[in-house]
């Protein structure tokens, strides 16, 4: 709740002196990002390794023995939030069943990012597909330093403009175990531990010294659910990805705040063509009244739609629902189209009235045959403008 009361003021502070704080927009433009909670989520995301490809390999013809299952790939991007940014990431592939298994290969991988406007990250982690695909086994750890503005909490409070510049860093570490129930049915449990230091970072001439440091520990139990029947990790063509997750932030695990977050994905891929696909994609996600407002859901991003800056439309609940078209030109080249709309809103009954579309188009190159990973650049409009986003496999 001191995160809440703080912002609170913040905004109030800023209300009251708008007219000081317009003289410096300019300035407060050149140098302030905003934040791609899709990509750099301190909390939420838990590094899940699905979710983050350790792909692509540039540097294999340039080394004639080089391990065809090394893949490093140094990948710029841009997003409104953290302006240029560049990730170096690397993974090694391992086949710990059978060669001739047709099981998805285990990966262990870390990556190194630094954005334009001085926030950073760093981490790894592993992915392990083990027992003939019977368990999977996730873990890693990360450090961030993201710099962001945060607009309010609601469609209402966003549409005033008004945004506080926030610091966020913290470790966070993450570990989790899913049994494979019944056919493609997984059940796991996981915990999730780290720390959140937020700083609110704003033009404060009447009072420079005015710069609260606000630090919480954050523990929490991880129920994740999946089905998986994609016949392809990297590259589905066909088949269903569902996801359920149910984090549990309690003070008995070491959280200095008690909440839950709630998610629910799910991902059909449809064979088109010879080798295209239609890719179609749901995403709902709810949290409790007492949630922190960097564990809300948040709208846009690289994922869930591409279009508007994560982190702008915040609020308790949201949804996203787009379909994308991929476009197999040949073996290096894949073009993509996509559009979907979603919302935010304090509650699912208020879903309705506040509709944000998206739509845009892309191009893959395929840079690891074997694995089918490409690099990624999209371009995408939304209300808000046009949006570019470079980066590792596809969106979903």
């Amino acid at each position: 709740m001191k995160l809440r009361w703080t912002l609170t003021f913040a905004f109030a502070l800023l209300t009251s002196v708008s007219a000081i704080a317009e003289t410096d927009a300019s300035a407060d433009e050149a140098r302030d990002f905003d934040l791609p909670g899709s990509q750099t989520d301190l909390l939420d995301n838990s590094l899940n390794l699905d979710d983050v490809d350790f792909l692509g390999n540039p540097l294999e013809k340039r080394f004639a023995k080089w391990p065809e299952d090394l893949v490093i790939a140094p990948v710029p991007g841009y997003s409104p939030q953290l302006g240029w940014n560049l990730t170096l990431g690397g993974g090694y592939f391992l086949q710990l069943d059978d060669k001739n298994s047709e099981n998805p290969p285990s990966v262990i991988g870390g990556f190194v990012m630094g954005a334009e406007n001085g926030s950073y990250a760093y981490g790894g982690g592993a992915n392990l597909h083990l027992l003939n695909e019977r368990l999977r086994l996730k873990f890693g750890a990360a450090y961030m330093d993201i710099r962001y503005q945060f607009y309010g909490i609601g469609n209402d409070q966003n549409d005033l403009g008004i945004r506080v510049n926030l610091l966020q860093e913290g470790p966070i570490y993450f570990a989790t175990g899913s049994w494979r129930v019944w056919k493609k049915l997984y059940v796991g449990l996981g915990y999730l531990s780290g720390e959140v230091d937020t700083r609110l970072r704003f033009d404060t001439s009447p009072s420079p010294d005015f710069d609260p440091t606000l630090k919480l520990d954050t523990g929490a139990i991880n129920i994740p659910i999946e089905i998986d029947s994609r016949d392809h990790e990297q590259f589905p063509r066909d088949g269903w990805l569902v996801k359920a997750r149910g984090m549990f932030y309690r003070k008995s695990v070491g959280s200095d705040f008690e909440s839950e977050t709630f998610k629910f994905i799910a991902n059909r891929y449809l064979p088109m063509r010879d080798q295209d696909v239609l890719a179609l994609r749901l995403f709902i996600k709810g949290t409790s009244e007492d949630t922190p407002f960097f564990l809300l859901s948040t709208f846009g991003g690289s994922t869930d739609l591409r279009g508007y800056p994560s982190g702008r439309y915040r609020d308790r609940m949201m949804y996203a629902m787009q379909s994308e078209y991929r476009w197999h030109y040949n073996d290096r080249w894949i073009f993509t189209g996509f559009a979907g709309f979603g919302e935010v809103a304090d509650s699912f009954s208020n879903f309705g009235q506040n509709f944000l579309p998206a739509g845009g188009i892309g191009a893959r190159f395929v840079l690891s045959a074997k694995h089918r990973v490409s690099l990624s650049a999209d371009v995408a409009v939304g209300e808000d403008g046009m949006e570019f986003y470079f980066g590792i496999g596809e969106a979903f």
